[in-house]
């Protein structure tokens, strides 16, 4: 993105202002035979967001500046702008896609001390960063009525002047909720916060990358040809059975959700793979992601069936689409051989080292 005079959002980008970014997705697994098919797996979202990737700009109508749609933003505007530069925030209806949905104003005239004075020199992405964590998330939870999904795709955003507009007199913020996408660029979606689901639900046959370090996967599509944690192999709504947002039912425990999601997840995945047979070759099992009980109160329904295989505590680096060829951990996958009638095949789902499975865990809420 450009830095001159004439944009008004500080680059998202830019690889000397990015705070490494916080892990968004803890996986917690729990094996199961089911049938002819290895199936096992919970696996809990995070939606921590704790770094600087994604803090944007604001624009100011003071001074020099020519009001726009972000100086006239109120709460509940939409606001979109191009994926290489957000200069230019435009107003939009919130049914269309967009990168910003405002909260709320901060008014840098109520901060203590000479921070914001016309002569301060800009704070930087750093501590732009720390007032949103330590403003924006009060502002959201007042405008949302509630929250955000701590373990949902969405996170406490704020946009905030340029080094080049801050200097020309720019002071205004504006928190809000953004979608957090890759290199610090905004994700686009449609709807009101509110009135959205906030789970992860990637389309089918998405593969999510993994950490090469702590085994771990991201929340980041990749390309299959690339290191990855696992593939979708479907997308399941839970409103369904356990009712929709604005229903009143209670949350269903984890062990509700299995019972139900293990009739449905296998045989998504041989659907996706168009028959088990091919998909025993791969040796990988069926999971599935859960919602806890923090996650259901903010309306979030929708889990992913998957397959992957658990590796040490995390998962096994996959390169390939499954329904192709597929390495694990850089060796091609090794059938296991047929065995007499009778005999239960596959074996049971190798446990990560180190793991007691605990259906009824329940993270803490992050960030």
């Amino acid at each position: 993105m450009s830095s001159d005079s004439e944009d008004i959002l500080e680059p998202a980008d830019d690889a000397a202002r990015t705070i490494s970014r916080g892990t968004r997705m803890v996986a917690v697994l729990v094996a199961v035979l089911l049938g002819g098919l290895a199936a096992g797996g919970v696996l809990w979202f995070r939606g921590g967001f704790d770094d600087a990737d994604g803090l944007g700009g604001s624009a100011i109508g003071e001074g020099n500046y020519e009001a726009n749609d972000f100086t006239r933003s109120q709460p509940g505007d939409c606001l979109e702008w191009s994926a290489d530069g957000a200069g230019q925030p435009t107003k939009v209806p919130c049914t269309e896609k967009h990168r910003f949905e405002v909260a709320g104003a901060l008014d840098t005239s109520d901060f203590p001390g000479t921070e914001f004075a016309k002569n301060a020199q800009w704070p930087g992405p750093d501590r732009f960063a720390e007032i949103r964590d330590e403003q924006c998330e009060s502002v959201v939870n007042r405008y949302l009525g509630g929250g955000l999904d701590p373990q949902g795709r969405f996170a406490v955003g704020m946009m905030f002047p340029s080094q080049a507009q801050w200097e020309r007199g720019a002071r205004v913020l504006r928190c809000g909720i953004e979608q957090p996408g890759t290199k610090g660029v905004q994700d686009e979606f449609t709807g009101r916060a509110a009135d959205t689901d906030q789970s992860f639900a990637w389309p089918v046959g998405t593969c999510i990358g993994i950490d090469p370090q702590t085994r771990k996967p991201t929340t980041e599509p990749v390309n299959c040809a690339e290191p990855h944690a696992f593939q979708t192999t479907g997308v399941i709504d839970l409103s369904q059975r356990f009712g929709n947002r604005g229903s009143g039912k209670p949350w269903p425990s984890v062990d509700d959700q299995n019972v139900y999601l293990k009739t449905i997840c296998p045989t998504q995945t041989n659907q996706f793979f168009k028959g088990p047979d091919k998909f025993k070759k791969t040796t990988l099992n069926v999971q599935w992601s859960v919602i806890s009980e923090v996650s259901w109160m903010t309306g979030s329904r929708r889990v992913v069936c998957y397959v992957a295989l658990p590796d040490r505590g995390g998962f096994a680096r996959l390169v390939g689409d499954a329904r192709q060829q597929l390495l694990i951990n850089g060796k091609l996958p090794v059938p296991p051989a047929e065995g007499p009638p009778g005999r239960a095949l596959p074996t049971p789902v190798p446990e990560p080292e180190g793991y007691v499975p605990n259906p009824q865990e329940v993270p803490a809420p992050a960030g």
